[in-house]
């Protein structure tokens, strides 16, 4: 499903920045110049309800819908699945920045 490799290392650049502020935004004590790309965010103090409200916020920000059959919790388990996912719904609804 991944058609990460459709966008410039620039615009995965940027998504990935979003996605940290995003995450920042529903966490504050995390920081993304402290965390790796692949580091498994549930090891960290990302709840349960952290994570649902950083998947609302994902849905709003990029304007995609994650349908319930991607809920699965290793699909967002880092920055760099998130960032990935984010791309490829974007690139099915045709919106790949």
């Amino acid at each position: 499903m991944s058609k990460y490799a459709d966008v410039t290392s620039h615009q995965r650049d940027e998504l990935f920045y979003d996605v940290s502020a995003l995450l920042k935004s529903v966490d504050d004590t995390f920081d993304p110049d402290r965390i790796a790309p692949d580091a498994h965010l549930l090891s960290l103090t990302l709840g349960s309800l952290q994570l649902l409200e950083f998947l609302n916020r994902l849905e709003e920000r990029f304007r995609i819908s994650i349908p319930d059959e991607d809920l699965v919790v290793d699909r967002f388990s880092t920055l760099e699945k998130i960032t990935a996912y984010v791309a490829s719904r974007q690139a099915e609804a045709g919106d790949g920045r």
